[in-house]
This record gives structure tokens, C-alpha cells and sequence, in this order.
């Protein structure tokens, strides 16, 4: 992959914890300043679930400390390592739109223990370009019990959205 991957962890009153895709070979000083993209960030409370599986990674991969933050990197040709960044990197997506306690719990049980296999598939879906991460994030949020679903017969209503889920619509996704 032409990426290395990087888990940013802001220990502090605010904590913070984010996983990136930097570019492997840097061309420009944009490129060398700004990550290519963000596979998940969390923040709050809601990163106290993360931490444990932090742990395991820093005690494998090592860490460097600057200031408050903890930065790990991932081998760049270890695919059980880039496995593990996006793993954390979709729980961390999915953590940040858990409405409650309960939703938390059904995200983090679901995304912390998929497969490697299960990581792949979802890692195609987050890159690919006719998905996009919004729908992605999404299908994550139903498959794992963050956001609650109708039960079958019942018809979808756009129009009336329970308070702990998120209008899809501006995702692309139509209410018909």
C-alpha cells in the first residue's frame, strides 16, 4: 500500500484519539505535512472503550511521545498491522456516532472483534470512490447495532429520524 499508517492518541483533559494514511513517499510539502486521509477519530469519552486495544498495539509496535500525544506507527509491509490501524480506524468512526451506553457497547463488541477478512472487505468499501466513507460508516453503524433499524414490514420513513441516528439523505441515500 502506498500509505503509512499512524495512530495519534492526545492524552489530555480533552482526549483525542486518531488514525491516519500518511503518504509512504511524500512529494510535495503538502503531502508531508497533511495526512492523505483520516480512517477514524474519536474523541472523549467515547475513546476510554478504545484504550485497552491501544494498549496491545503500543506494547506490539512500539510508540514515540510528543508532549501529550502518543504516536504509534504501523510496519508498512505487515498487512496484520495496517489490518489492526483500520480496525481501530472503523471503531473509531463507528464509536463517534454511538448515541448511548448501549450502542456503544453493540459498536465496540462488533467492530473490535471482526476479522481480518471482515477489516478488508470494509477497507475496500471505505476507498472505494463510488461508496465513499459516509456509506460505509453508515452500513457499519446498522450492521453493529450503533443505529437502531425498523423491523421488517415496516416502512422506512426518512422523514422521521429517531434522535441517535443521522440523516442519510446527505449521504446520498434516498428515502425511496
Amino acid at each position: 500500500m502506498p500509505y503509512k499508517y499512524v495512530l495519534k492518541w492526545y492524552r489530555g483533559e480533552k482526549e483525542r484519539i486518531s488514525v491516519e494514511a500518511w503518504h509512504r513517499y511524500p512529494n510535495t510539502k503538502q503531502e508531508k505535512e497533511k495526512p492523505a486521509f483520516e480512517i477514524g477519530s474519536v474523541n472523549g469519552s467515547k475513546a476510554v472503550i478504545l484504550r485497552d486495544s491501544i494498549h496491545k498495539i503500543i506494547e506490539t509496535y512500539g510508540s514515540r511521545k510528543y508532549g501529550p500525544t502518543l504516536r504509534v506507527e504501523f510496519p508498512f509491509d505487515d498487512t496484520k498491522a495496517i489490518a489492526e490501524a483500520y480496525r481501530l480506524g472503523l471503531a473509531a468512526s463507528v464509536l463517534n456516532y454511538a448515541q448511548d451506553n448501549d450502542s456503544l457497547h453493540r459498536a465496540s463488541i462488533y467492530v473490535l472483534n471482526i476479522t481480518n477478512e471482515e477489516v478488508w472487505f470494509w477497507t475496500s468499501k471505505l476507498l472505494d470512490q463510488n461508496i465513499g466513507p459516509q456509506r460505509t460508516i453508515s452500513a457499519l453503524c446498522v450492521i453493529s447495532g450503533t443505529w437502531d433499524i425498523p423491523k421488517q414490514g415496516k416502512k422506512i420513513s426518512m422523514k422521521s429520524i429517531p434522535s441517535n441516528q443521522m440523516n442519510l439523505n446527505k449521504f446520498g441515500w434516498s428515502s425511496k
